[in-house]
Parts: structure tokens; sequence; C-alpha cells
């Protein structure tokens, strides 16, 4: 999957899905989980 990008103009939040060798999937996020879904303006 491409990487995806929250607030491209604003902030530079990033998340990206990945699979390894044995078929699990993770999510990499630059920041926080709570940091780039959160209302506040950190």
């Amino acid at each position: 999957m491409p990487i995806r990008e929250y607030y491209p103009n604003d902030k530079p939040y990033k998340m990206v899905y990945v699979e390894d060798p044995f078929g699990n999937i993770f999510e990499i996020y630059t920041y926080s989980y709570e940091m780039t879904y959160s209302q506040r303006a950190y």
C-alpha cells in the first residue's frame, strides 16, 4: 500500500500498512495513533 499522508499541508503525519513474510499485517505511524487522530492541535 502506498504511504498515506494525514494533513499533508499542515502536519507531517504518515501511515502505511505493511505485511511480514508470515502474512501478519501491521500499521506503521510516524506519530502516535492518538496524536494522529485527535482533534487537538499538537
